[in-house]
């Protein structure tokens, strides 16, 4: 006799009811508005002014005067450059509407004042309202560290032809975590 196979398909999973892992935050925030595939500056401060002028051009904020002196501030602190051509310049402020996350690229290199003293080709930008307890914005900040871990990564996303690309790549990694 065989065992009794009744109950057994709602018990089950099957691929048509295997639930997708949610997207990060860091995938979610992502968006082609917010991707600048080549910076025209070279210089940290430029760098800065463009991210937020960009920001800016998007509606994130209205002030982008106040938000490039919040990044400035945080900047004084210690470089946002990471190293290994890396930058994650962040900071909260009331003058952004949502919270964000813009990448952009430099081929040639910014002087980012990176720890390592190196030149920052990946830089992403993080901004958001102030949120007393807001674990969104670390996670965001570990979720890019965790990307960006390594080379091979760093260079694919340099490299990557499109937004489309550089947001399957990110997807990718994270779903390995």
């Amino acid at each position: 006799m065989y065992p009794s196979t009744v109950g057994l398909r709602s018990t089950m999973p099957t691929v048509l009811t295997a639930e997708r892992k949610p997207a990060s935050n860091l995938e979610s925030l992502l968006r082609p508005s917010l991707f600048i595939p080549e910076l025209k500056s070279k210089r940290k401060g430029s760098v800065l002014e463009e991210l937020v002028n960009h920001l800016a051009e998007q509606k994130i904020t209205k002030f982008p005067d106040a938000v490039l002196e919040v990044l400035r501030q945080r900047e004084a602190l210690g470089s946002t450059g990471l190293g290994k051509g890396i930058a994650i310049p962040h900071g909260r402020s009331t003058m952004v509407s949502e919270r964000a996350v813009l990448f952009a690229r430099s081929h040639k290199g910014i002087d980012f004042e990176a720890m390592d003293g190196d030149p920052v080709h990946l830089c992403f930008l993080i901004v958001a309202p102030p949120v007393e307890k807001d674990p969104v914005y670390l996670q965001l900040l570990a979720d890019i560290v965790k990307v960006v871990r390594l080379a091979r990564v760093r260079q694919r996303l340099l490299d990557a032809p499109d937004f489309d690309a550089v947001h399957a790549l990110i997807a990718g990694q994270l779903a390995h975590e």
